[in-house]
């Protein structure tokens, strides 16, 4: 996994420069024991097609867990019924005609196509399920599966066996399916086959006798739809070896860095898994790599002439006998250490352009190198113990970077009676300015309309939630190990029945103005005003109301309270609203 530096810019956002990794530590979806007396709880749920609403029947539901999965087929209507001990669970649906999708976490440094990632569960994707007791009335929400195939070739149209294949998103937080069916191996003849939400993707490709697809193939995926498209590899120029510590031991995983890599410098271009490397590219021309590895300092680097069919093979980056510029450990809100965490540092002297990304080793201690003196903000995060954001001030060592605890939210759904919401972390602070954390997808359910979000971050929290096609961002602020509260606009519209007057910005009621209730940008209904300038119209909650005569307009909202019947007079402007 690794880094390293980017452009200031870039390591705010704190998007372009490092490597999201797909491994979950155990400890993230722990289950609660259980013993003998345990009692079971029963899930009664629904799977739904999350563009329509439609129920999606004759799939296979799946609660994974700690001691393993359990399953159940969905009926033709989509129900579902499922018996499991308390605790946290992995929620999913299995077939090859819809797919659980997940929102692309952050990308710390590309991965190149790996083979043990094919068809492989990514756990980070997958939204966790808290069963602490019977749930009435689940939701599943799946999307269509759009497939890709192909025959990976040579350049002299010979079918290459063993290529893996990837088609990754050009969406930053673009959706996934789960199950890892955007990665694939070519079989014998060369042929392949991907499965991924509809959307448009990059398609590229890893073999050990090849560099790697020439250019960017790019290719639109439709709902349902089956796609055709053949991947040509390149042999280009492979280089490979080995990074190591001053001792000759191997180095950490981290990063291999490029001279000119997007940013001004170096910048991260590969990645170092057990202390080996192998970087390719399909251009000819001078290659100049260092490796920067994970709690390390930048090694030496190194400069290749690049060609087509060119190898270099055991190359060696040391990394040099060096003290860390800062260094510390990352507890949690009761001092205790926090293993793994992921910690950005951006400098705010502006004679420093350049921020690092780094993470914390399983005792929880941090070391960040090549950092000029000067003053530093460093932000970190690690589900379920919150985020940290602290200014030092470089060199320094023995820094504790203590993460702020959780707490919890209670929420309303103002529109849903029951069911359950998908709730997606997606940053703390504000959006100049943003700590990024993992994003922890959950299913939560609802019930007579409300709904509690357990161990969220103590920050000021921006929450994306879904229901079916209806999503939006909330802020809310959270406080350690208190209760925050939320209401949000979700669930099937109420109808009701809405009376008014139109008028002009005189007052003067208007007879034969031309009402139209607007619901999710479809016209719904159209009515006309009496002589005394009444309408009624029946519609939904949330629709607005679009009223005009002649040149003159004015428009209303219909509000989302449980009430049958609504008054909303509405003003005809001059301007023609």
């Amino acid at each position: 996994m690794a880094r390293r530096t980017c452009a200031f810019a870039i390591a705010v956002l704190a998007i372009a420069c490092g490597d999201k990794q797909r491994d979950v530590p155990a400890a993230a979806v722990a289950a609660k024991p259980s013993t003998a007396a345990t009692k079971r709880a029963t899930i009664h749920g629904n799977v739904i097609d999350r563009s329509d609403g439609k129920p999606v029947g004759d799939v296979e539901v799946v609660l994974r867990g700690a001691g393993g999965e359990t399953k159940a087929t969905a009926a033709a209507n989509g129900t579902f019924e499922l018996s499991v001990e308390p605790g946290a669970y992995r929620a999913f649906v299995r077939s090859p005609r819809v797919m659980t999708v997940g929102m692309s976490e952050r990308v710390r440094l590309d991965n190149v196509p790996r083979r043990e990632l094919a068809g492989a569960i990514d756990e980070a994707l997958l939204p966790v399920l808290d069963v602490e007791r019977d749930i009435p009335a689940l939701e599943l929400t799946v999307m269509p599966a759009a497939s890709l195939t192909g025959t990976a070739v040579d350049a002299n149209d010979n079918p290459v066996a063993d290529a893996i294949v990837r088609i990754r998103s050009f969406d930053r937080e673009g959706l996934r399916p789960v199950l890892g069916s955007d990665l694939a191996i070519t079989d014998a003849q060369g042929n392949y086959k991907l499965s991924a939400p509809p959307g448009s993707y990059l398609i590229d490709a890893a073999h050990p006798s090849f560099a790697g697809i020439l250019g960017n193939e790019e290719v639109e995926l439709r709902p349902g739809a089956r796609t055709v498209q053949n991947v040509v590899l390149e042999r280009g120029c492979i280089i490979s070896g080995r990074v190591v510590n001053p001792d000759g031991s191997p180095a950490n995983d981290g990063a291999i860095e490029r001279l000119g890599a997007n940013v001004e410098g170096f910048g991260p271009a590969g990645r170092i898994i057990g202390g080996a490397f192998r970087w390719t590219t399909a251009f000819d021309g001078s290659v100049t790599l260092r490796a920067w590895p994970w709690r390390s300092p930048p090694s030496g680097s190194k400069t290749f002439e690049c060609k087509d069919g060119k190898r270099f093979t055991d190359v060696v980056l040391r990394l040099p006998d060096q003290r860390p510029d800062l260094s510390g450990v990352v507890v949690d809100s009761d001092d205790l250490p926090v293993p793994l965490a992921y910690l950005d540092v951006t400098p705010l002297d502006p004679n420093v352009v350049t921020g690092q990304q780094e993470r914390g080793d399983a005792a929880a201690n941090w070391h960040v190198y090549d950092m000029p003196a000067g003053r530093y903000r460093i932000t970190g995060s690690a589900p379920g113990h919150g985020v940290v954001d602290q200014i030092v001030l470089a060199p320094k060592q023995d820094i504790r970077l203590q993460l702020g605890g959780t707490g919890r939210i209670v929420g309303t759904a103002t529109e849903l009676v029951t069911g359950s919401v998908e709730v997606t972390l997606k940053r703390c602070g504000s959006e100049d300015q943003p700590l990024v954390i993992a994003h922890e997808p959950r299913i939560v359910p609802v019930v007579a309309g409300r709904f509690t979000i357990e161990r969220a971050p103590a920050c000021t929290l921006t929450v994306s939630m879904r229901w079916r096609d209806q999503a939006l961002e909330s802020s809310v602020v959270v406080e350690p190990d208190r209760t925050a509260y939320l209401e949000v606009e979700l669930g099937a519209p109420r109808e009701k029945t809405v009376t008014g007057v139109v008028r002009d910005t005189g007052g003067q009621a208007i007879e034969g103005a031309r009402v139209t209730a607007v619901l999710q940008e479809r016209e719904a209904e159209t009515v006309r005003t009496d002589a005394s300038g009444r309408y009624t119209i029946k519609t939904h909650s949330g629709a607005q109301l679009v009223a005009g005569k002649g040149e003159h307009s004015g428009r209303g909202l219909v509000g989302r309270a449980n009430v049958a019947n609504e008054k909303i007079d509405l003003v005809l402007d001059d301007a023609g609203y």
